[in-house]
């Protein structure tokens, strides 16, 4: 029979708790509980990091594409803003929202899809910023705002 490490630590702990600290079998078994409760919340942060950098991995590869495919990067009186959810984004001619699916960025890594959503409650639909991914590619960021700045987010 295969013992898996955990077990042989906690077999071998209690082993030697009974036997220098005098048989408190009792206190031993608590402190044996403990020890295993915080090895569970430690593996649980563990599992819980783990996915959450793969989902900025998984961001970063979704965002990094959209600058590569050209977004519109969304500028407010000719300087940069950072886009947010649940916002609308406006021609800066006609001052008419802009399209949905149109896919919009800012100079700070986020982008976004227009995505038709009632933001303000009254009833009617107008495309709003969702979708969100992020990259920290600076370099590609700085790139695309070199070749795309043409938009007024207002």
């Amino acid at each position: 029979m295969k013992l898996d490490p955990i077990t042989l630590l906690l077999t071998a702990g209690t082993s030697a708790s009974l036997l220098l600290g005098g048989g408190n079998v009792t206190s031993t078994f608590n402190s044996l509980g403990n020890a295993k409760e915080m090895m569970q919340i430690a593996t649980a942060k563990n599992n819980e990091l783990r996915a959450k950098g793969q989902a900025a991995k998984n961001q970063a590869v979704i965002a990094d594409e959209r600058y590569k495919s050209g977004c519109l990067i969304l500028l407010y009186k000719g300087q940069l803003v950072a886009i947010a959810q649940g916002k609308p984004a406006y021609d800066r001619v006609t001052k008419q929202p802009l399209p949905k699916g149109t896919v919009v960025c800012d100079g700070y890594g986020t982008t976004g899809i227009l995505e038709p959503r009632d933001f303000d409650g009254d009833g009617k639909f107008q495309p709003v910023i969702a979708s969100e991914a992020f990259t920290g590619d600076s370099l590609l960021i700085k790139q695309s705002l070199e070749t795309n700045r043409r938009a007024a987010y207002q």
